[in-house]
């Protein structure tokens, strides 16, 4: 998917909490409320002009311009892709497609990337890895920082925090394991103290993980990617609406929102949740194949986060050694939260993971004007809510997808995330809380799906990113790139 230019319509929800104001007293978040809406199509996004500044269009190329390499999606992954794709064959002709309209999930300042899975995949853990250890050369030669190591902690039951610690442990990740409620987590957590937690729980941390600015990290994938091709490879404004496969010619052949046709030897669809309705619109997923008909399976879910924000004292106080978290929220605290049941979780182990659990990043500053320029803890997670599928279509997609983006979530979800997070912060004074929507892809197994689709199989679609796939995006490029070297060698 392109950098996020989608212009909605900014509902802000908004709570002041006075510093006299106790964590049990404070009211749910929709008691306290005030929307303000900031005109008919203000823009509601979390990127700054300083991050606008370091993306850089091409002017788009005659219609009917032929290239070895299309990537329909500038987003983490597909500007990852790009850039790999260039490093491997640096003669290749490669054209971007940044959309100039579709909503995406990489709309953030902040990503969590990590080794302890929480679902315990080893495949996750492997790509996040493989990333973070790139990252460093990665800002060294773009001149440009996108990663913050915060480390990762996890806390909840036995069963809950083993089946990441196994991963640590088996990948070699240096870590820590103790009782949540010990002296020891406290001391390399101070936050943490004074949290009323089972005595059962444990806790695992990390020093390796951390986060991502996702628009800074696509910036210096850009910036490879062209350094890589001798500044040969473009990149426009301009969204896929429609591609087909030929097997007679071995091309494809795509058509873009501004008119524009090209052809090419290989297209790679990264639209993030729109690449599998874009791949059913154009015919692609009609296949007998079982791994079609599976990636003709991938869901989006509807998910809501809430950015809390918090002053700059406690950011270098309190909150200072804060990593990134993945918390299983006791019981009682998800029926205080009046959090639905896990039936409608969808099956999947991360699903069955999200309906029990919270995810929470350390403070970020965001520079405004949404939201409000300042430090915020974001917190997400809870049952997933996927969208209907009885009409799959791209246009339907397109507009529901746009009209849950342009709000401010699921207001229900937004108190209990709300309720949870003064359960994990009771001395934390919250300045005021912004609840926001967003959305993803996921599989029923937990999997991101990389699929060879078309007539002529050489359209290479990327999907089911489970909402966890900016972070390692770097790696999973890698991979989908060394695809695309070999059709390149194998045509050449």
């Amino acid at each position: 998917m392109g950098a996020e230019t989608l212009d909605v319509t900014a509902r802000r929800r908004r709570v002041v909490v006075a510093s006299n104001m106790s964590r049990a007293s404070a009211k749910p978040v929709s008691a306290h409320i005030a929307r303000c809406v900031r005109g008919a199509r203000a823009r509601a996004r979390s990127i700054s002009c300083r991050e606008e500044a370091l993306f850089s269009h091409d002017a788009p190329p005659p219609s009917g311009t032929h290239f070895d390499v299309v990537v329909a999606g500038n987003g983490p992954i597909g500007a990852s892709v790009a850039r790999r794709v260039c490093e491997r064959a640096p003669n290749a002709s490669v054209l971007v497609l940044d959309s100039e309209r579709l909503t995406s999930g990489s709309d953030d300042l902040g990503r969590i990337v990590r080794p302890l899975d929480a679902e315990g995949r080893d495949d996750w853990t492997a790509a996040n890895v493989r990333a973070i250890e790139a990252f460093e050369g990665m800002a060294r030669a773009s001149g440009i920082e996108f990663f913050t190591r915060k480390g990762s902690l996890a806390i909840g039951s036995e069963a809950f925090v083993e089946r990441g610690a196994s991963r640590l442990r088996e990948r070699g990740v240096a870590h820590e394991r103790a009782k949540a409620t010990s002296g020891r987590l406290a001391e390399a957590f101070p936050f943490w103290g004074d949290v009323d937690v089972p005595e059962e729980y444990e806790a695992v941390w990390d020093e390796v993980g951390g986060f991502v600015n996702p628009h800074a990290m696509r910036a210096a994938q850009n910036a490879l990617m062209r350094r890589a091709s001798g500044g040969e490879a473009k990149i426009i404004r301009a969204t896929c609406e429609r591609v087909e496969s030929n097997r007679e010619t071995g091309t494809c052949s795509i058509r873009t929102s501004t008119g524009a046709e090209y052809t090419c030897g290989t297209c790679v669809l990264a639209c993030g949740c729109y690449t599998e309705p874009l791949a059913r619109e154009c015919g692609l997923l009609e296949s007998d194949r079982d791994e079609v008909r599976s990636f003709g399976e991938v869901k989006i879910a509807r998910r809501t986060v809430l950015l809390a924000e918090v002053l700059e004292s406690e950011v270098r106080g309190a909150l200072a050694t804060m990593p990134t978290m993945k918390y299983e929220v006791p019981r009682r605290v998800l029926d205080v939260a009046r959090v639905k049941s896990e039936t409608n979780a969808g099956g999947s182990d991360h699903s069955r993971n999200e309906a029990k659990s919270v995810y929470v990043l350390p403070p970020i500053y965001y520079p405004g004007p949404t939201p409000s320029a300042g430090w915020y803890v974001k917190i997400g997670g809870g049952p997933l809510e996927y969208f209907d599928k009885t009409d799959p279509s791209f246009v339907r997609t397109e507009s529901e997808l746009e009209e849950w983006m342009a709000g401010s979530g699921d207001e229900e979800v937004a108190d209990q995330l709300h309720e949870i997070l003064f359960h994990m912060f009771p001395k934390t004074n919250f300045q005021s809380l912004t609840s926001k929507a967003c959305a993803y892809s996921t599989s029923s197994d937990g999997a991101i799906k990389t699929q060879i689709l078309g007539a002529g199989e050489n359209i290479i679609a990327v999907a089911a990113c489970q909402g966890k796939g900016a972070g390692p995006a770097d790696s999973i490029g890698v991979d989908v790139a060394d695809v695309v070297a070999r059709r390149l060698v194998a045509s050449s």
